[in-house]
């Protein structure tokens, strides 16, 4: 029992050194990681951390979540600080080269006719200034927390006057060469004039113009990868009601315009340095069962009525025709903007068919009465010469025996025929315009 005790007080020496040696290790990590004020941590919910970086950072720490490094990653920083110069009347242009972009949200608006996107991109460019020695200070990678450092101010050009677009930075990076890194969230928001020609097969191309706060100060280039799109994300985009085609970044040349002879041309030089362009296409899934399709079978009322041959049912199924369509209008009307500068086919093949259907129904009921209008005055030998070419090029069948002479009747339904086909001719005609071509 003396030594079963005495083994056992041994291991408790042993476990309770253990215990210290591993507070004393977590004490020393976490050393340095502490807020200096008590209140950091509200302030860091009201979001000081962005605000007041250069003060938050180093008194707070832990409640900006600014321990990455340690100590030694500080005394880094506070040794670029102490040489860096930031230079903000420095008339040099600065490169900065994107390197991807992602898109996340596309919201469009046609009532108000904006179009509003987000996403994160990443930037970068070279600052010797902020270059160290890899070897000396045992760091590779440095995330920076203040402001002291030259940075692009992104503002958009092309916004809207009011609630325009706004980048955000996140996460500003450099390594040991001075190549600094910034991925910035974005949200672009532009007014845009949709064209409704191919509605709802409608392709649609924003733009967005942005530039850096101080014109003329940074020129934008656009890596090789984003071009033949290997660092573009279009996967994961919540957009509604459309499908994310194509969207392209494009640089413009750098150049420095100055007026030559202000009295011809009074206007400022307006620089465009970057732009994202997003292609959009409608997701028209709707298209053929409630827009199309009535269109057509409405057509095809149409046009079979001639078959009844001046009967009070061919009047009656153009009758019908002009209230499907008067039917299928009220489907379009609802899938429709409420105002467009541009007709959409789908519209200009409703409308020609109302048109025709019309005038096609005014035709039958003349022809119809004169085809049933008794006469002893039999008509002109002109007028049954082109019944007779009627009857050569198209047949038609003999109507029924009447004990009443009607001697317009042949002349009517010959008209008949020819209206028809003349009217297939011009559906044809429309279908190809407004559909194919």
């Amino acid at each position: 029992p003396f030594y079963l005790i005495e083994s056992m007080t041994v291991l408790l020496f042993l476990s309770l050194l253990a215990t210290s040696f591993f507070v004393q290790i977590v004490s020393s990590e976490v050393q340095g990681c502490e807020d200096a004020d008590p209140k950091c941590a509200e302030w860091a919910t009201q979001g000081e951390c962005t605000t007041n970086a250069v003060w938050m950072m180093a008194n707070c720490r832990k409640s900006c979540r600014s321990c990455q490094g340690g100590e030694k990653a500080w005394k880094l920083r506070s040794f670029i600080a102490s040489n860096y110069k930031n230079d903000t009347n420095d008339e040099k242009t600065k490169r900065v080269n994107i390197e991807s972009v992602r898109l996340n949200m596309v919201d469009i608006n046609e009532e108000r006719q904006t179009a509003k996107i987000s996403g994160r991109i990443v930037m970068s460019w070279n600052d010797t200034r902020v270059a160290w020695d890899k070897d000396r200070w045992g760091l590779s990678w440095l995330n920076f927390y203040w402001v002291q450092i030259w940075s692009p101010q992104i503002i958009q050009i092309n916004g809207a006057s009011t609630g325009g677009g706004s980048v955000t930075s996140k996460v500003l990076a450099a390594n040991s060469t001075g190549q600094i890194y910034l991925w910035a969230d974005f949200t672009f928001t532009s007014p845009f004039q949709f064209e409704y020609g191919d509605y709802p097969n409608d392709y649609q191309q924003i733009c967005y113009k942005f530039d850096d706060k101080r014109l003329f100060a940074v020129h934008f280039t656009v890596s090789p990868e984003v071009k033949s799109k290997q660092r573009e994300e279009l996967t994961g985009t919540h957009v509604s009601g459309w499908i994310v085609d194509d969207l392209t970044l494009n640089e413009s040349p750098l150049s420095s315009i100055s007026l030559s002879d202000w009295r011809r041309n009074p206007f400022d030089v307006q620089s465009t340095n970057g732009e994202m362009c997003v292609g959009l296409r409608r997701h028209s899934v709707y298209f053929f069962s409630e827009m199309f399709l009535p269109s057509l079978l409405a057509a095809m009322f149409t046009l079979s009525a001639v078959f009844f041959r001046l009967s009070r049912t061919q009047s009656l199924l153009l009758a019908f025709s002009v209230v499907c369509q008067l039917l299928s209008l009220l489907l379009i009307s609802q899938r429709l903007p409420s105002y467009t500068a541009h007709t959409p086919d789908i519209l200009k093949f409703a409308g020609f068919n109302m048109v025709m259907t019309a005038l096609l129904f005014i035709s039958s009921l003349i022809l119809e009465r004169l085809s049933i209008t008794p006469s002893d005055i039999p008509p002109p030998h002109s007028v049954s010469n082109i019944v007779g070419i009627v009857h050569t090029v198209l047949p038609l069948p003999k109507s029924k025996d009447s004990e009443v002479p009607l001697p317009w009747a042949p002349f009517s339904h010959a008209m008949n025929h020819v209206i028809f086909i003349f009217a297939t001719f011009l559906y044809l005609i429309a279908f190809f315009y407004c559909f194919v071509f």
